[in-house]
């Protein structure tokens, strides 16, 4: 008999964090040079050590693009490190950006809610015919 090995209890787990994000140009972006573009920034800012302690991962399933929006996640203690390599990205391509951060979250979920506008049917539920 195989034993699974145990999982961490969420005390000891590393805290994660979501950063949303828009990224404002004349003309649409590919997800992929958005991200080669952000951990070209993030290697230059903190190096390989810090870039791999961040622990960053694209939600690529929340890019939005239509408006340039998306998720990133990345570990509390590099929160700031993330916005500010973020703010570093000019270009991406040929195209100039600006690039904002709309706000960090300790959920996917509340990010979505707080930042993008998503809504479920709980948020439904609560309004009733009276409201």
């Amino acid at each position: 008999m195989v034993k699974k090995p145990k999982m961490l209890p969420p005390t000891l787990r590393e805290k994660k964090r979501y950063l949303a994000f828009e990224l404002i140009s004349d003309e649409k972006l590919e997800f992929g040079e958005i991200v080669n573009a952000f951990w070209h920034s993030l290697l230059n800012l903190v190096g390989e050590t810090g870039a791999s302690q961040a622990n960053i991962w694209f939600v690529k399933d929340t890019w939005d693009e239509k408006n340039q929006r998306g998720l990133l996640r990345c570990e509390n203690n590099y929160v700031e490190y993330v916005r500010a390599a973020m703010a570093l990205i000019e270009r991406i391509g040929d195209n100039r950006v600006i690039p904002y951060t709309l706000g960090v979250s300790g959920t996917m979920k509340a990010a979505k809610r707080k930042f993008f506008g998503e809504r479920t049917l709980e948020d439904f539920e609560t309004e009733g015919p009276d409201a």
